[in-house]
């Protein structure tokens, strides 16, 4: 329960190795190269190649660092080989772990436009917010009759 505060989302475009080992509990880190401007609080898993977005996670927290030290620190959780890193690391000079946790896989997966979205996200993308109808408050003119 999010207790009124609204925690924003966003879709990852996931491999199905990668998607379904974050699923399964497996991989509790996933290491990106650019930094997402706001926080999120849940990763939505969109499989590549299928269409769906198969599951959720939630997103306990973020971690930017040098590459040496998220290989260091998250290597063994992002289930990545050494050689497997290198290769994404290649050339960075601040990778971004985004620590993981309570996985879940739908039952049935979602299709993109059901949670909002036209396209699928080449890496990422923020999942639309729902926008919050307008309350009508009364003016400042009324306030009596407001409390009646």
């Amino acid at each position: 329960m999010n207790d009124g505060i609204r925690v924003s989302a966003a879709v990852f475009a996931l491999k199905p190795k990668w998607a379904d080992l974050i699923l399964d509990g497996e991989k509790t880190i996933e290491i990106r190269r650019s930094r997402m401007s706001r926080m999120i609080g849940r990763m939505l898993v969109y499989r590549t190649g299928t269409g769906l977005i198969v599951g959720e996670v939630r997103v306990k927290g973020m971690h930017a660092a040098p590459p040496e030290t998220i290989r260091r620190e998250y290597g063994g959780a992002a289930c990545l080989t050494e050689k497997e890193f290198d290769e994404y690391a290649k050339g960075a000079d601040r990778l971004y772990a985004y620590r993981l946790e309570n996985p879940i896989r739908y039952g049935k997966p979602k299709t993109l436009s059901e949670v909002g979205l036209k396209r699928a996200p080449q890496s990422w993308c923020y999942l639309p917010e729902p926008v919050e109808p307008a309350v009508p408050r009364p003016s400042t003119d009324h306030a009596q009759e407001a409390d009646r």
